[in-house]
């Protein structure tokens, strides 16, 4: 049987789901089964939808939220908990320093239990710069649901913090890409074509971690 995976994430901003279907493609193209599935934010109390400003003032909603750890509703497609998997890859954006709210909702749920007890399970972290204590702490969570880490990778955002940032703000308040931000020339928003080449790579170690390439047996010519 083939090997199969499962990509679970949380995107906000579209970037993670860039990276989720990148991998995906990337494991078929190794012959696995791969199967991706978004965490959805059901929760009527943090309802935001693109474009929206002020910017700040709608980001601030979920500020003093995720930062006390708060917990919102979430759903997860019944057929993936039913599935059995040989890896599990966990996404999510970071945000103010942590994982997004909606990830750390799932993976406090009984339902991430029934996923990752006895399953291996890798954490790519999408963001503009920091992503240490997100990739950590979905680590932790995964772990305390049974799971058993594999490894774990950063997708970042093309310029510095400060460029980065109006990006951002800039597509939050657009929905697309502009040239300039308060003023300032800045870069695209989201993952590069280096990222997504990264995920590939991501892929590529995984893959031969969980089920090695196996070379087929040599034929000796007079049989």
């Amino acid at each position: 049987m083939k090997p199969r995976v499962l990509i679970l994430y949380y995107s906000f901003s579209n970037q993670t789901q860039r990276v989720a279907t990148v991998m995906q493609e990337a494991f078929q193209q190794r012959d696995w089964d791969a199967d991706v599935c978004q965490i959805e934010f059901i929760d009527p109390r943090y309802r935001i939808e693109f474009p929206f400003r002020p910017v700040g003032r709608k980001l601030l909603r979920w500020l003093w939220p995720q930062l006390r750890g708060k917990t919102g509703d979430v759903r997860v497609s019944g057929d993936v908990l039913a599935r059995d998997y040989d890896l599990i890859c966990l996404g999510s954006p970071t945000w103010w320093l942590n994982p997004a709210m909606p990830v750390v909702s799932f993976l406090r749920s009984p339902a991430a239990g029934q996923l990752l007890h006895g399953k291996r399970f890798a954490v790519f972290a999408v963001c503009r710069k920091a992503w240490w204590n997100n990739l950590r702490q979905v680590k932790k969570l995964a772990c305390r649901q049974g799971g058993t880490f594999v490894a774990g990778t950063a997708f970042c955002f093309a310029g510095g913090e400060i460029q980065s940032m109006l990006s951002f703000i800039s597509y939050m308040q657009y929905d697309t890409d502009r040239d300039r931000c308060c003023g300032v020339r800045i870069r695209p928003f989201g993952v590069g074509d280096a990222g997504l080449a990264h995920a590939r790579e991501f892929v590529g170690e995984l893959a031969d971690t969980i089920a090695p390439f196996t070379p087929p047996p040599h034929q000796d010519a007079t049989h």
